[in-house]
């Protein structure tokens, strides 16, 4: 029998033989017909793709879940997964995604914008559509082109530090400071002062390699070399490594911090010894302390290459200390860089005026 209970208890499970192949699966009901219906529906499928040559189906849910265990143990995993109770809280994920018409797209972009969704997280969460569906097609099933909707990003001013904010922000964070209502330094707990050190160290690794967040604060000690002042930095969310060298203040702490190390393994931990993760409360109240406003903890990125196209660095240097894949993304520095070139040209100028001048004279 094609449609059979094991042991006749349970649900009905389905069986047969298709080209000499033997399927087989649960029809997860107790209900005869429901389970003989499924079984037919199973043998035409069969039937269309290995006889007609038709790709299988698959719904926008399991597409979504596939691209997402694609991602696992990549820098895009979190991303990924975050996206997921957006879309299906506004959109049914259970149609097919050949059913996906334009206009489902257009509605969900429309919803999210009733919401009061920032453009920047809406053009996320069709990003991670469209590549559920890109996932799909690279499997094997069926999709039909689909044109979404443009998403129009808000223009911000790029955020950097100036000298006297960064030494204001590093005043506050400064692990021996008096602070309101606690001990002094010498009289604090070591697990307290720890962590103040651990969030002014953060920042200036952060400042002067103009890393990501998480590729220091998860870093571990086998990427660097005290002995070369080289940091090993490998980067998840672009999946490549690069070789930074180090200023001498990240030596200076790096050194500090292995001869007082916690772990062999992280440079910096949590209270369980493990990475220190996403922790930033810490250093987000300090940017508000110091009058730092308008600012993130990215900026500090954002500071770190801003001041090296001003030093007169080019766009393809910057982008190859920030680990861009594409130098495109560095564009948002280009407009310093014109800066730079504008006075450069000055300068030029004023030269050539006063050969000219001597010449004359």
């Amino acid at each position: 029998m094609s449609v059979f209970k094991r042991n006749g208890m349970g649900n009905y499970y389905i069986q047969f033989n298709h080209n000499g192949k033997t399927y087989c699966k649960s029809s997860k009901t107790t209900n005869k017909r429901t389970a003989e219906r499924m079984e037919r529906d199973w043998r035409d499928e069969i039937h269309r793709i290995e006889e007609l040559g038709e790709r299988p189906r698959i719904t926008l849910k399991d597409a979504l879940n596939g691209y997402v265990q694609s991602k696992a143990n990549t820098g895009s995993s979190v991303y990924a997964k975050n996206n997921l109770p957006a879309i299906e809280s506004k959109m049914d994920t259970s149609v097919f995604i050949d059913e996906l018409r334009d206009w489902d797209l257009n509605k969900f972009k429309s919803s999210r914008e009733a919401d009061g969704m920032a453009p920047q997280t809406i053009k996320h969460n069709l990003q991670a559509i469209r590549s559920a569906i890109a996932w799909a097609k690279d499997h094997g099933y069926q999709i039909k082109p689909l044109t979404f909707p443009k998403v129009k990003l808000n223009k911000h001013r790029l955020r950097y530090l100036s000298h006297d904010e960064e030494a204001r922000l590093l005043a506050d964070l400064d692990p021996k400071r008096k602070r309101p209502y606690r001990p002094d330094y010498e009289f604090r707990p070591a697990a307290e002062n720890r962590m103040y050190q651990d969030n002014y160290d953060l920042v200036v690794l952060l400042l002067d390699t103009g890393a990501r967040y998480s590729e220091i604060a998860n870093i571990k000690w086998s990427a660097i070399d005290l002995e070369n002042g080289i940091i090993n930095l490998w980067r998840p969310k672009v999946r490549n490594e690069s070789i930074i060298y180090m200023t001498s203040r990240v030596k200076d702490i790096l050194t500090r911090r292995y001869s007082d190390r916690v772990s062999d393994d992280h440079l910096f931990t949590n209270l369980d010894g493990q990475q220190r993760g996403y922790q930033s409360k810490g250093i987000r109240s300090a940017f508000q302390r110091a009058g730092i406003t308008d600012f993130k903890i990215h900026d500090l990125r954002h500071t770190c290459a801003s001041r090296l196209v001003q030093a007169g660095l080019s766009l393809y240097e910057v982008a190859s200390i920030l680990g861009h894949t594409d130098v495109s993304t560095t564009q948002i520095y280009a407009h310093l860089e014109r800066k730079d070139v504008s006075a450069k040209a000055r300068d030029v100028l004023e030269n050539l005026h006063r050969l000219t001048q001597g010449e004359l004279q």
